[in-house]
């Protein structure tokens, strides 16, 4: 399912931008787009085979990054099969059409395409991940031996001989039992054959003929060096507090919690902290990516990047880096989303509207419309700095509520910034309704909404459009120039809900700097802080 956007046009209108068109537009569900329907957003053959012959262009120019970037495009544009209702938590359950073999040759031919260039890139590892990808999905039987070949090869440069061993004779099998000329089978034969006697004598190892370059100076290296470097930076594990605080987990306990009228909630040191020290490791209760090409090269879930991405069956907008990832996805958040991203990105109301999107998606219509309500008497009878605590007295990172109670500054915004912020909701609270995916009962059956319902929906949107703006941390990825690390640079590539981090106030002159680790943030002190100094952060 699809939700397409249609624009009413008034010539005399005289705003621009996306409140422009908001009177105008109408959310339609396009069936036609149900499963894998191409057009916006959706999967196309056409599309998935121009872009892998855009990549056999650049691999036959040996320029291995770009063909392999091309190839992961072309793969995320393939038609997929359909993913069974009953996702298990560690697999995809895929539904074959027993009738047509050739349904998902395009996919197919993707990964056998990419497993070309993760062999020269000596990812053998992936690159048998991807033989078996393509053999699963349809990979002409006539080139089996082709595939046999290059798997076999990673096998021995992994050094398990006796599966390549295994995989050889089984492939020379197969080839004896096909009805084809000798002429048609003795180049793959004699190549299989070969290797077969490598495994046989045991004799060095197999793998990309490209070596290494050994140069002492960054600005020498080759390109070959330099594609191989892609896949040597990995998101780097985030570290650990070493004395968290008891009623804040994601604090350290050199930082206690304190409010003033003047200030609201802010952060003070307890003790002297040296710079360097790690004050607040949290991943977010909800992020996003940016709707733009960040989408294409980093996991929805994770947000780590991703150079070997699994695609989501249904779009082809959205990409995972793990099986792990891609599940957790599947069966929560991007389920819930996946129709909806074209229109997310053609409102384009901003990072901030995605993100409260997310974040109603993810706690589900269910717990919202049990929670809310308590939240709003937590709201009409604690004192502004206990908000966001539960009942055993923990300020959590993972429950909602830490969200939910963050400042909005009502009281502060004009009239006609409340009115487009509503505006905003209320669209919002429209997709959500057209979707089919957020008003579902226990058992994930979708309902018509009452008003009521509507009404919970929209105003907790509502609640984020106005606190989100104060609130929202950015996630940035280090952009590393192998050729001249001075040139390398912080990018933002998403932006997320954190709950802990949103105590900190910014200052000009900060004492603590955040960096991201994926989904995952931490600060720092980037100076010395005195016993009972504000935490103020950049």
């Amino acid at each position: 399912m699809r939700i397409t956007l249609t624009r009413h046009r008034k010539e005399h209108h005289p705003h621009h931008g996306w409140s422009s068109v908001l009177p105008g537009v109408i959310l339609e569900l396009d069936k036609e787009a149900e499963g894998n329907g191409e057009g916006e957003g959706g999967k196309s053959d056409a599309e998935a085979e121009r872009l892998r012959a855009e990549g056999n262009r650049f691999y036959q120019r040996k320029f291995l990054d770009k063909a392999l970037k091309l190839y992961n495009l072309s793969i995320m544009s393939a038609p997929h099969p359909r993913v069974s209702d009953d996702i298990k938590t560690d697999n995809l359950t895929e539904i074959f059409d027993s009738t047509n073999e050739d349904a998902f040759r395009s996919l197919a031919l993707g990964y056998a395409n990419r497993s070309a260039v993760l062999f020269e890139l000596e990812q053998y590892g992936r690159c048998v991940s991807d033989i078996d990808k393509a053999l699963r999905y349809g990979y002409p039987k006539l080139l089996h031996s082709k595939l046999a070949e290059r798997k076999a090869k990673c096998l021995i440069a992994q050094r398990k001989e006796n599966e390549a061993k295994e995989l050889l004779e089984s492939s020379l099998q197969a080839l004896d039992a096909m009805s084809l000329d000798e002429s048609q089978t003795k180049s793959s034969r004699d190549a299989l054959c070969q290797l077969l006697q490598h495994c046989r004598t045991d004799e060095g190892s197999v793998g990309s003929s490209v070596k290494p370059d050994n140069t002492d100076t960054p600005l020498s290296l080759s390109s070959a060096t330099k594609e191989k470097l892609l896949f040597a930076y990995e998101t780097p594990k985030p570290p650990e507090l070493s004395h968290p605080s008891s009623t804040i987990p994601s604090l350290s306990s050199a930082v206690r919690l304190a409010f003033s009228p003047s200030q609201g909630r802010y952060l003070v040191a307890e003790r002297d902290i040296k710079p360097g020290e790690v004050l607040v490791v949290e991943e977010g209760y909800s992020r996003v990516l940016q709707l733009d090409s960040s989408l294409r090269t980093h996991c929805s879930g994770c947000l780590a990047r991703c150079l070997h991405p699994l695609p989501c069956p249904s779009c082809s907008k959205v990409i995972f880096c793990s099986s792990e990832c891609q599940v957790r996805g599947l069966t929560s958040y991007h389920s819930r989303e996946c129709g909806v991203l074209p229109a997310l990105t053609a409102l384009d109301m901003g990072k901030n509207s995605v993100l409260a999107y997310r974040i109603l998606i993810q706690t589900s219509f269910t717990r919202l419309k049990d929670e809310v309500p308590v939240y709003l008497g937590e709201a009409a009878e604690r004192t502004p700095e206990r908000l966001g605590f539960n009942d055993r007295g923990i300020y959590d990172s993972t429950d909602y509520r830490t969200i939910y109670h963050l400042v909005t500054n009502k009281e502060s915004r004009s009239v006609s910034d409340l009115f487009k912020r509503c505006a905003m909701a209320l669209t919002l609270t429209k997709l959500l309704q057209e979707s089919r995916r957020f008003f579902v009962d226990a058992a994930g059956e979708p309902f018509i909404p009452s008003h009521e319902d509507l009404v919970v929906a929209g105003s907790t949107l509502l609640v984020h459009m106005m606190n989100l703006p104060c609130n929202a941390h950015s996630i940035t990825e280090l952009q590393v120039d192998v050729s001249n690390f001075q040139k390398s640079a912080s990018q933002e590539i998403g932006c997320g809900s954190f709950g802990v981090l949103s105590l900190t106030n910014h200052s000009c002159n900060p004492a603590a700097a955040r960096s991201s680790y994926g989904s995952v943030v931490v600060l720092r002190a980037i100076r010395l802080i005195g016993a009972s100094e504000y935490m103020y952060s950049v």
